[in-house]
């Protein structure tokens, strides 16, 4: 199964304790691992997006936690149930499409 997660900072920015290199450390551990499949903070910083990949749920709320950020308290985080198809590039409504 695929999840979109979204993380949200709870405090400001400059007021994290858990650093870049902490994260990024994470993030390169969860690729290499096959967790996350993509990655990348949205075009204001103000929140990142993942794409992750897990057995259930539960199990990608535990990798989601386990970012330095959000384990610190700086982030938050909401998870979507992803399909596949999505997540080639292929919208909702491209299946229907393919018939004409």
């Amino acid at each position: 199964m695929w999840f979109l997660c979204q993380r949200v900072a709870n405090i400001p920015r400059d007021q994290w304790t858990a650093t870049l290199d902490q994260h990024l450390a994470w993030m390169k551990r969860m690729h290499d691992e096959g967790h996350i499949l993509l990655s990348g903070p949205t075009a204001d910083r103000k929140m990142g997006m993942y794409l992750i990949r897990a057995a259930s749920k539960a199990d990608a709320e535990k990798i989601a936690a386990d970012d330095p950020y959000t384990a610190a308290g700086h982030t938050r985080f909401d998870l979507i149930e992803w399909e596949i198809h999505q997540i080639m590039g292929a919208g909702p409504f491209a299946a229907a499409g393919m018939g004409r």
